[in-house]
């Protein structure tokens, strides 16, 4: 009887933990020390933050189709971020629950136009079927503001150390209303494309270019990922690491 009574406990601690969202595991025990800014937060924190949320002391999170939710240590902000205010369409595409959903729009003509050699790169069902999941579900028009006025507004006292910005694209634009941020900010985890998946977008080679400018270096470059191995994670750190979050960093990372 011991024994089952045990095993139905393990099952209930292991299904209440997983209910229990990423924003209740930071700063635990006061262990936070980095104030952390998430841009496209879906699915929550990634890795290797996930597995260091307790040395995250406040999180700042911004997705347009959450409702805003605060707490004692989060914000989860439904502005959509960009290089100034203004208000703008937000593409909305098929993938599984809006993946792929961007302020640019698909770049249907380069994927046609190149096809038979972006078909032999990245998984082939991703391929596949890049066509039929970008197709447009709905256009909705956003109010946008800019990261530096929203932190100008809400955070006036607050330093932000750390950025991560998965914004299909549109990724230098938001780095170009936050030039106020970047210089209190110590990394940089940025999901950039390789190839104009997106019309009018920034490839790699020119965000490394301008964050360069920022006193920001390309310090950890991820595998390739995604429809035709298009975007790579990429972590900057400041160029002058003597910081104790910048050894944190490199401490979560691995490098």
């Amino acid at each position: 009887m011991k024994h089952y009574i045990k095993k139905a406990i393990l099952i209930f601690n292991k299904n209440i933990t997983a209910k229990i969202s990423n924003k209740y595991k930071l700063n635990h025990k006061d262990k936070g020390v980095i104030n952390f800014i998430d841009i496209g937060s879906v699915g929550g924190l990634p890795e290797p933050w996930q597995s260091n949320a307790f040395r995250v002391k406040y999180l700042l999170n911004f997705e347009p189709n959450e409702t805003i939710k605060e707490g004692l240590n989060f914000m989860t902000y439904n502005t959509a971020i960009w290089r100034k205010e203004e208000e703008r369409p937000f593409y909305i595409y098929k993938g599984l629950k809006g993946t792929g959903s961007s302020l640019l729009e698909q770049n249907y003509e380069y994927v046609q136009e190149n096809f038979d050699s972006l078909k032999n790169k990245g998984p082939k069902r991703l391929a596949i079927t890049w066509f039929e999941r970008s197709k447009l579900v709905k256009t909705l028009n956003l109010k946008c503001k800019s990261l530096d006025a929203i932190l100008n507004e809400k955070f006036p006292s607050k330093d932000f150390h750390f950025i991560k910005i998965d914004a299909q694209g549109a990724e230098l634009n938001i780095l170009k209303g936050a030039e106020t941020a970047l210089k209190k900010c110590v990394g940089l985890h940025l999901e950039l494309f390789s190839i104009p998946l997106y019309k009018n977008m920034a490839l790699l080679p020119e965000v490394e270019e301008y964050l360069s400018q920022h006193d920001f270096k390309l310090v950890k470059k991820f595998p390739p990922h995604g429809t035709f191995n298009s975007q790579n994670d990429c972590l900057f750190l400041k160029k002058k690491e003597d910081d104790t979050f910048a050894t944190l960093i490199r401490q979560f990372y691995n490098i």
